[in-house]
């Protein structure tokens, strides 16, 4: 939601596999920008091991103009990429100063680890979509009772301060994400099905 109206909607899951869980996110957005209406699509795919630590990852973005695919593997603290847009195909190799975790895992990882109030995390937090790894710092606060999908549901508020802007979210003891507000207007929800 933006300001109030639904601009989009994503369908995730997550699935075991024999080494750890493959993470999956499908979304759709409308978005109007300078008086025109651009209907947007992304796709990630995380894969990770028993602990939700990143080991590899694929985005999509397509903004109807053709998408843009973003790949990586990590190796340690090394991150090979390849990036695929309409106009060609690049690879390169980064080294980082720490292993990265993607948006798509963080909840999971954080759940992983247990959740605690009072817990201070500093993370390197990697965005598919700028292809940037920035520092952010996570504070776990109370635990709240908020409603998802029409059911009152635990979970404990986590403030996330990234490059001055600070975002909240509001994460179960497993890892699910069950609201998100940015600090730009933007709310995400969980709904059902039928209300998505």
């Amino acid at each position: 939601y933006y300001r109030g109206d639904k601009i989009g909607f994503s369908v995730g899951q997550t699935t075991a596999t024999e080494a750890g869980y493959e993470i999956r996110e499908d979304g759709r957005l409308q978005m109007t920008l300078l008086g025109s209406t651009a209907s947007v699509r992304m796709t990630s795919r995380v894969l990770v091991d028993r602990r939700f630590s990143l080991e590899r990852f694929s985005f999509a973005l397509d903004p109807g103009t053709g998408p843009t695919e973003v790949e990586g593997r990590l190796d340690g603290r090394r991150l090979h990429l390849t990036v695929r847009t309409p106009s060609g195909e690049r690879s390169e190799t980064r080294e980082l100063a720490e292993p990265p975790a993607l948006a798509l895992n963080l909840p999971r990882t954080l759940a992983a680890a247990g959740l605690q109030p009072g817990q201070t995390l500093q993370i390197s937090l990697f965005d598919p979509a700028t292809l940037r790894n920035t520092p952010m710092t996570l504070e776990v606060q109370a635990r709240e009772v908020v409603r998802s999908a029409g059911h009152p549901v635990p979970a404990f508020r986590v403030e996330g301060r990234l490059a001055g802007l600070t975002t909240r979210s509001w994460i179960t003891d497993v890892g699910e994400v069950v609201r998100e507000e940015s600090p730009m207007g933007l709310i995400v929800v969980r709904e059902t099905p039928e209300q998505a």
